[in-house]
């Protein structure tokens, strides 16, 4: 990433910065290298060995602790807010019926439950059309069959499974059917057959075709030490696509357009929310995912209100956040849309020196990576 209006870096990883300047950031803004030692490919077992970057904006300065030092940041009353999202296993490997070759099929969403009708991202995507049918292998070797219904603006395919099964066991048999890939973040591309350890603690609410990779972090041992200094947690969901982590293409980050995403917002969540808000105490968005969510329900109060539909935010600089003054993220991977949000909620200037720091002193990247704090 380029550099724009420094001042100057002092010894102690202190940082001072010129007022901004209104910038049309470009794409190419946000590219950078990261060392592929630096990239793990799985994720940390031992929370305790996870290490986080702290950002004050307000005095510009980076503090280096471990995990286990989040809640030193918070005090009574502060709210941290946690997606509760399930992932499901949203990809199913099968056949076009017509020559036998190799598909696969990426579940988005359910549009239909009666007509067992979904949203799908294909591939080869160019050989897959409308009447299309296309079968995939259960575990007892019994199709399972869908046929191409539409085409979508968002260049999926609309697919109708033909099955007479009842909605409860046709999703038990999608869900055995499934398999997860680690390649919608990083390039990997093995399949994960267990998703067991890609589950966030408190994950509830299926409908994440992607882990909620932040919320990784927060153990029991963290949840627990919140409640017993009084610092509240709430829940929102919001359902993670693959639009989330991939990497911008078009150079103006302006023109583009992220895919919808479902999210619900309760009147319980609101209430611990708002009361941090008029204390003017923190509250803390666990994942950008979260904090997509609460700017996405913002009342012309400032305050945030329940609500129930689909969201298309994207977030780029200089966007005013008007819900959550702090944030726990990972370290991202360059031109994806999370970078344009990190530079509105951090200030450009400052990330780009977080992440040079970052790879200097060997912080993990990506989606199995360490954790970044921006207060």
């Amino acid at each position: 990433m380029k550099t724009r209006s420094v001042k100057t870096i002092s010894k102690q990883e202190s940082y001072n910065i010129s007022k901004d300047i209104l910038i049309n950031f470009k794409n190419s803004d946000f590219n950078f290298k990261v060392p592929k030692q630096l990239i793990p490919n799985q994720p940390i077992i031992d929370k305790n060995k996870t290490r986080l970057m702290v950002l004050n904006r307000r005095n510009m300065t980076i503090q280096h602790k471990s995990i286990n030092d989040f809640n030193s940041y918070f005090v009574t009353g502060d709210t941290i807010v946690l997606n509760n999202t399930k992932m499901y296993q949203s990809i199913l490997y099968g056949k076009k019926e017509k020559n036998g070759s190799d598909i696969q099929v990426y579940l988005l969403r359910e549009i239909n439950q009666n007509e067992k009708s979904w949203e799908v991202l294909v591939q080869p995507a160019r050989k897959i059309r409308i009447g299309n049918r296309l079968f995939f292998l259960d575990e007892n070797n019994e199709k399972l069959i869908a046929v191409v219904h539409d085409n979508t603006i968002s260049k999926g395919r609309i697919i109708k499974f033909h099955c007479d099964l009842p909605n409860k066991i046709f999703k038990k048999k999608i869900k055995n059917l499934g398999k997860i890939q680690s390649g919608l973040y990083t390039c990997f591309k093995k399949p994960f057959i267990d998703c067991s350890n890609m589950q966030t603690i408190y994950a509830k609410k299926e409908g994440s075709t992607s882990p909620h990779f932040p919320g990784l972090h927060i153990s029991k041992y963290i949840l627990k030490k919140l409640e017993f200094y009084g610092i509240h947690i709430s829940y929102v969901t919001l359902h993670i696509g693959p639009d989330t982590y991939e990497k911008i293409i078009v150079e103006d980050i302006q023109k583009h357009k992220m895919k919808e995403e479902y999210f619900k917002i309760t009147h319980q969540a609101c209430n611990f929310i708002n009361s941090s808000i008029k204390s003017q105490k923190k509250v803390c968005a666990i994942g950008t995912s979260t904090l997509r969510a609460l700017e996405s329900s913002v009342s012309p109060y400032k305050t945030l209100i329940p609500n129930n539909k689909w969201t298309n935010k994207f977030i780029y600089p200089y966007y005013k956040f008007q819900i959550a003054n702090s944030l726990l993220t990972n370290f991202h991977t360059p031109k994806s849309t999370l970078m344009p949000l990190l530079a509105a909620f951090a200030g450009y200037d400052f990330l780009k020196y977080a992440y040079d720091i970052a790879i200097k002193k060997k912080y993990q990247f990506y989606k199995f990576g360490d954790a970044m704090l921006i207060i």
